[in-house]
């Protein structure tokens, strides 16, 4: 018994002396932190040790572990040797890129279909242009750094960037996706998805791949458990594939066969059906009517008769020809190529001079007509897209809508807060003399501690966070080791590329053995800024030397080893669970020389390691409350973002070489200090330092883009990979409505997960089985504090709207319509978003996609879309990168970089690409297309109404039997050159911010009956008392001619007298208009159709500002308006009075002059003018009270979310 209680006493003593060593190595490390703060030249002046890198370079290189590695690595160099000139190697890179296939010769290509198809197409060719231009200057002038931005493998990888280690010069460097040909050796990582259909080499030759295919390792198996006790094995290796078919090539033929077969635009839907109509109904009847009225007028002898052919010939062809579309397409033409030149123009800085303004929108229509702009102006224009947009997707999250990289949200830690420690200076006081503590009242002092930090909103980058408390510093003790433990292990290079390392190797355990699989495992890069803020510099992590790095993880009770080989991922993502991991560094203070052990990873299994932590002046024992808060925080932290957990040891003990580069599979429900492995031995005892949660921040420019888009009713339609929570806390961020029914799951409800369809339990049983393992996802665990309370909400509420692709049409043909009022969709894959923009376009939606044109999956999308904007997304960076620099350098030189030319290769489908920061170009395009638009339609609306009242003063003449009011010169000078000029006048309105504020229609197919009626009700009044005026001045006209005629005799020329000679001959009496008399009746026409023009000019005041009224905005403010409505009169003028000068005949019987017209007719045709702008005047009034109570139910309806199941 005695010996027993000195084995007791022996036990405690060294558990005590152990806890001293801990306390004292924590303090030390805290005080040289805080004298580092204090004073940084001290350690600037110390010696820094040269960090190791991936491939341990300082340390003893190990043997190579199989024959068949030798082999794969002797192909590699044999596949990857190339020619010693740079420039033959790029040129034939670059021709393979736009073949796919190698070519024997520099100057042709190798598939001249292929070319041929693109020098056809016409409407790719001024996409085709750019890449030809963009690929010809890398070509003939590759600069010698034309790698430079592909060396650094181990780069933060982003979904809006799609690269892939592959070999170029005989290295391996970070190369896009699109530059990848057929025959290229790549290196696929693990866990990665293949980029293209690829081929093993050598002994694994036989594997293909598929695109998106993960390839399970054949040579590396997990390693056995020997009774439940871990085996460390290697982690591992990137497996060499063979590119079997050219990512590039595919895109192209994409291009060139659904580039014709996007959805027709709204104005050209409404040219079609206004020409249908009037080709089908008015110029058939109009020609009809007249044929039959003239036939009847020959027949019974009607006085004014002209020869036959006049009558059945001329006369029904000058009332057809104001119906027949003679001068139409090349005036469409030329708006069209006006308007989207004046929304190019808005894509850079404005000339202040209007002559170089006007310069510079000649310039811009040229190159539209021609295709040689940057944009696809024929089959995807801006101007018509844009000026009818209702939907703004956008499918890309990362560096497009979000900052890069994660930004760090909240950190939770132990720490002793101010009141706490004045309490413990009080007690200290009153019991001087009592030497020890309750432990209790001692842990009593301690409490979790949570503090946010955020991007300030004024900054255009992501690197400005700040701590929303500005007396974090009281909490520095307690920060401090956390905060080198994130620079040690972010801000090198040579940590950095060991972390991604094993990053690769839990990933691919965490996507392969675990089924639903989990979440892959990411480093924390977002975290890299956080060092800076709690006062470390760039030089604090030299005395450390990196010695040792190993990982370990944990399999869920419900894992499913799979076995060796492809493992398709399943097509859309689920509510995956994160990987249970630990990733632990271990360091060398080359100063004092402890050394040191830093762990990251997932916190049951960091907690699992912990028995102390770390409160800022001592070390505490975790409790098991402790570790429920800490977890409950980490639960709630991965439903919405990232969560990573530190913890530290100071080693003491040497440490194995054997276990370095290694990685472990623990048992679950494992307990490290029971647990007397070798590899584990480093791992347990250690000390809880705190969490890091970070998310994705949307960016302000972005923020303000949605607001823009808000008040213009165009729906933004946020597109995301992930589960709906995630999905949900960033669309609040971005500021879309995110409460109930405003979210639909594109996830169907069963799929396919592996080849063998394994069935996925129901979702209750995994929610069982999830509780069982401790996963919890409890009620309180919903109720999150600010941004995640009012997202997670309560399942048994849960809204009723589709989930699936297959589920959306039959809720749109038999429920409602909800599904195109949501903002959000979740779990999407490239499949279903093309599936969900080609149901919202069946339903009249005029979609406009947002994307990176960095990211080859977007290509899809981007062909369905009526229009898709391309934008280069944001990379992430690390401390170390300069990647920033290296842009620079490349965009100020006159090379073109690797990554321009894939832009440029996946934006092919793109109608026009921004940079990096235009983000509010796109408002000001949409503004002016608007503008454009409605100026469009304002202008053939206008010109129709002429060139009906053209046909209508025509059709009323034969009625009331009186000859033709307009001749044929007159009626094709009318409705071929003074109205579409006057028409074409009204675009030059200048812009106002009231057009962001105007709902657009949907793109429908047909014209509403409702619309036609009340288009034919203001035509009549607008212009039948007006076509009435100009008759009754016509037969003014003619009786005064006809007095003349017959010498002041009014029994000959009354209307009645004329119609009594009807059975007595009459034509005896009445004027030879068509002979003798034809000089009077050409005067006659020449006076309406001036009369007839006036109408036009005073008809064209109200449609110059169809939004307000005259005396609110003033038609003058149009220029170009004012200067047509000068010149048009005096050059009908001109040209009537060389007519008759021209073709005055000297043998007619009789002359007329200006002088033998009467005041009457001037009086009456020149004074209507001023009642007919009053009743336009009160028209417009009234169409503009029907259109604001229109544009109020379709605001109403855009603001409108929910369906039939509302329960408001």
């Amino acid at each position: 018994m005695k010996r027993v209680n000195e084995k007791n006493n022996l036990k405690k003593d060294d558990e005590y002396s152990l806890q001293r060593i801990k306390i004292g190595a924590t303090k030390t490390l805290s005080g040289k932190l805080r004298k580092h703060n204090v004073n940084r030249e001290t350690e600037r002046i110390c010696v820094s040790a040269v960090v190791q890198l991936c491939s341990g370079g300082g340390r003893r290189e190990r043997k190579r572990e199989s024959d068949s590695q030798l082999a794969s690595e002797h192909v590699l160099v044999a596949a990857s040797t190339q020619p010693p000139i740079l420039h033959k190697h790029t040129q034939t890179c670059l021709r393979r890129v736009l073949c796919g296939r190698y070519v024997p010769s520099i100057c042709t290509f190798a598939e001249p279909e292929l070319v041929r198809a693109l020098q056809q197409t016409s409407s790719r060719q001024s996409k085709r242009h750019y890449v030809m231009k963009v690929r010809t200057q890398f070509w003939k002038h590759p600069s010698s750094d034309w790698l430079r931005g592909t060396e650094d493998l181990f780069a933060p990888p982003s979904p809006a960037v799609s690269r892939q280690w592959a070999y170029r010069d005989g290295k391996l460097v970070n190369l896009p996706v699109s530059l990848l040909v057929e025959g290229d050796i790549i290196s696929l990582r693990p866990g990665s998805e293949a980029p293209t259909e690829l081929r093993g080499i050598q002994e694994e030759e036989h594997v293909v791949l598929s695109r998106s295919d993960v390839f399970s390792h054949l040579s590396s198996p997990p390693s056995p458990l020997d009774s439940g006790r871990p085996r460390p094995h290697r982690l591992l290796q990137p497996q060499l594939f063979r590119v079997m078919k050219t990512p590039t090539a595919e895109v192209v033929l994409r291009c060139l066969e659904l580039s014709q077969h996007r959805p027709v635009s709204v104005l050209d839907n409404e040219r079609f059906t206004v020409q249908s109509l009037l080709e089908r109904g008015p110029a058939p009847f109009v020609l009809v009517l007249l044929l039959v009225l003239n036939l009847l007028r020959i027949l019974f002898g009607a006085p004014g008769v002209g020869p036959w052919p006049v009558t059945l010939l001329q006369l029904p062809v000058n009332g057809v020809l104001p119906l027949l579309p003679l001068t139409f397409p090349l005036l469409w033409v030329f708006v069209c190529m006006y308007g989207e030149a004046c929304v190019l123009l808005q894509m850079g800085s404005e000339p202040a001079d209007w002559w170089e303004l006007w310069k510079l929108t000649c310039k811009k229509c040229y190159s539209v007509f021609w295709g040689q702009t940057s944009t696809l102006c024929h089959t995807a224009s801006l101007l018509h897209s844009l000026g009818s947009v209702t939907v703004l997707c956008c499918v890309d999250k990362q560096g497009i809508l979000s900052w890069p990289s994660p930004n760090p949200e909240k950190i939770l830690f132990f720490s002793k807060s101010a009141s706490s420690q004045e309490t413990e200076r009080q007690r200290q006081k009153e019991a001087k003399k009592e030497k020890d503590k309750d432990e209790e009242e001692i842990r009593s002092l301690c409490s979790l501690e949570m503090l946010s930090l955020s991007v300030g909103q004024a900054q255009c980058d992501d690197t400005w966070v700040q701590f929303d408390d500005t007396c974090w510093q009281r909490h520095a003790p307690s920060l401090r080791p956390l905060g080198l433990a994130v620079q040690l292990v972010l801000c090198d290079p040579g940590v950095a590329t060991r972390m991604l390392r094993l990053s690769d190797h839990l990933t691919h355990a965490a996507l392969v053995r675990t089924r639903p699989p989990c979440q892959p495992v990411r480093p924390p890069w977002g975290l890299c800024h956080l060092p800076r803020i709690l006062g470390f510099s760039t030089s604090a992590k030299e005395p450390f030397e990196q010695r040792m790095s190993v990982a370990a993880y944990t399999l869920p009770s419900i894992s499913c080893p799979g076995d060796p080989g492809i493992i398709a991922p399943p097509s859309v993502s689920m509510r995956r669970l994160p990987f249970s991991h630990l990733i632990a560094l271990l360091v060398h203070h080359t100063q004092t020389g402890d050394h040191q052990l830093f762990s990251y990873g997932s916190a049951d299994v960091i907690l699992g390691a912990c028995t102390e932590f770390w409160d800022g002046e001592d070390i505490q024992r975790l409790t098991d409350s402790d570790r429920k808060k800490v977890v409950d925080f980490y639960q709630r932290s991965c439903m919405a973002g990232q969560c990573v957990a530190v913890s530290f040891k100071p080693l003491l003990q040497p440490h194995d070489p054997e276990i370095d580069d290694t990685c472990v599979e623990l048992p679950f429900n494992h307990n490290t200090d029971t647990t007397d492995d070798i590899s584990i031995t480093p791992l347990r005892q250690q000390i809880f330092l705190g969490l890091v949660s970070s998310q994705f921040q949307a960016r302000p420019d972005v923020v303000r883009l949605i607001s823009g888009l808000d008040s213009a009713c165009i729906r933004f339609v946020y597109f995301s990979i992930e589960e709906e929570v995630r999905s949900k806390v960033f669309a609040e961020k971005m500021g879309l409505e995110t409460g109930w029914n405003c979210h639909i799951s594109l996830q169907s409800e069963s799929f396919p997960l592996d080849p063998d369809n394994v069935e996925e339990p129901e979702t209750e049983e995994e929610e069982e089985i999830l509780l069982r393992d401790g996963v919890r996802e409890r009620t309180e665990s919903r109720a999150m504090e600010h941004d995640g309370a009012c997202l997670i909400e309560d399942l048994n509420r849960e809204a009723k709207l589709p989930k699936g692709i297959e589920n959306v049409r039959p809720h749109l043909e038999n429920i409602d319509n909800v599904p195109l009022l949501v903002p959000l969709f979740t779990d999407c894959t490239s499949q279903t978003e093309c599936e969900m923009v080609c149901i919202m376009q069946e339903y009249g939606e005029v979609v406009c996609c947002l994307g990176s044109s960095q990211n080859i999956n977007n290509n899809e999308i981007f062909l369905q879309s009526d229009i898709s904007i391309g934008l280069d997304p944001l990379v992430p960076t690390c401390c170390w990168s300069t990647s920033d620099a290296a842009d620079e350098t490349l965009n100020t030189s006159d090379s073109v970089s690797v990554s321009q030319l894939s832009s440029a290769i996946c934006g092919l489908a793109c109608t026009v690409q921004f940079n990096q920061k235009d983000n509010n170009t796109v408002i000001r395009l949409i503004k002016q297309a608007r503008h454009t638009t409605a100026g469009i339609r304002k202008c053939f609306l206008f010109l129709l109404q002429c060139q009906l009242s053209l046909v209508l003063i025509q059709i009323l003449a034969c009625v009331c039997q009186l000859p033709p009011p307009l001749g044929t010169s007159d009626v094709l000078f009318l409705s071929c050159f003074y109205f579409p000029l006057l028409s074409v006048s009204l675009l030059g309105k200048p812009s106002d911010n009231s057009i962001m504020k105007v709902p657009t229609g949907k793109n429908l197919r047909f014209l509403p009956k409702k619309t036609l009626r009340l288009f034919v009700l203001c035509f009549l009044v607008k212009f039948g008392l007006t076509v009435c005026t100009f008759l009754s001045c016509f037969g003014l006209l003619l009786h005064s001619f006809c007095l003349d005629i017959n010498h002041q005799e009014e029994d000959l020329c009354h209307p009645a007298a004329l119609l009594m000679y009807v059975e007595m001959n009459s034509t005896v009496w009445s004027p030879d208009w068509y002979g003798r008399h034809s000089d009077g009746l050409s005067l006659a026409q020449k006076v309406i159709a001036f009369l007839v023009l006036l109408n036009a000019m005073c008809t064209s005041i109200s449609h110059v500002h169809r939004s307000a009224p005259m005396w609110k905005q003033s038609p003058l403010s149009n220029r170009c308006w004012c200067a047509v409505i000068c010149i048009v009169p005096v050059l009908n003028a001109s040209l009537a009075m060389a007519s008759r000068f021209l073709w005055h005949d000297p043998d007619l019987h009789h002359t007329f002059y200006i002088s033998d017209i009467p005041m009457v007719t001037w009086m009456l045709g020149i004074l209507w003018l001023i009642p007919l702008v009053f009743i336009n005047e009160g028209i417009k009034l009234h169409e503009i009270r029907m259109r604001v109570r229109y544009q109020k139910r379709q605001k109403l309806q855009f603001d409108t979310k929910l369906g039939m199941n509302s329960p408001f």
